[in-house]
């Protein structure tokens, strides 16, 4: 699985809910979904760390002088524009090329077998999500999750 992945099957399996009105997965499917929360956010976690880091690095001496600037001249906006394009040119290139990196996840399960989603399927029934901004009906968040996990 690339990091791009992981990054979608994150936003969906945090939405999953345990229990709803008296229906309750089980303590096991609990137990499983949680573990997969758990060391996807690590993961997740640690790749925005990152992404705080390649920022600091990208941007060069000065950079922080002139962005916080109250009154820039005419060259100086150009000056941050320029700055700015090429910092967010640099940023996405390595966002793009570490999200189609390749994550080790053979120590947790990223799957789901057909009765563990039935059981999600039973309690998520009535479940609207919003992920990254987009209104997901219950339906269309139920299909997403058996398609990225049930294997």
């Amino acid at each position: 699985m690339t990091l791009n992945e992981l990054m979608i099957k994150h936003n969906f399996i945090s939405k999953v809910l345990f229990k709803s009105g008296n229906d309750e997965l089980s303590k096991n499917l609990k137990v499983k979904l949680m573990n997969m929360r758990i060391e996807m956010g690590k993961i997740r976690k640690q790749f925005e760390t990152d992404l705080q880091e390649v920022v600091k690095g990208l941007a060069p001496e000065g950079y922080q002088e002139l962005a916080s600037k109250q009154d820039r001249t005419e060259e100086e906006n150009a000056e941050l524009k320029t700055l700015n394009d090429k910092i967010n040119d640099e940023y996405n290139a390595y966002v793009t090329k570490k999200g189609q990196e390749t994550i080790d996840s053979s120590h947790f399960d990223a799957t789901l077998t057909s009765d563990e989603y039935n059981e999600i399927l039973e309690v998520n029934a009535g479940n609207d999500v919003e992920i990254n901004g987009t209104k997901l009906n219950a339906p269309d968040f139920l299909e997403v999750l058996y398609s990225l996990f049930v294997a």
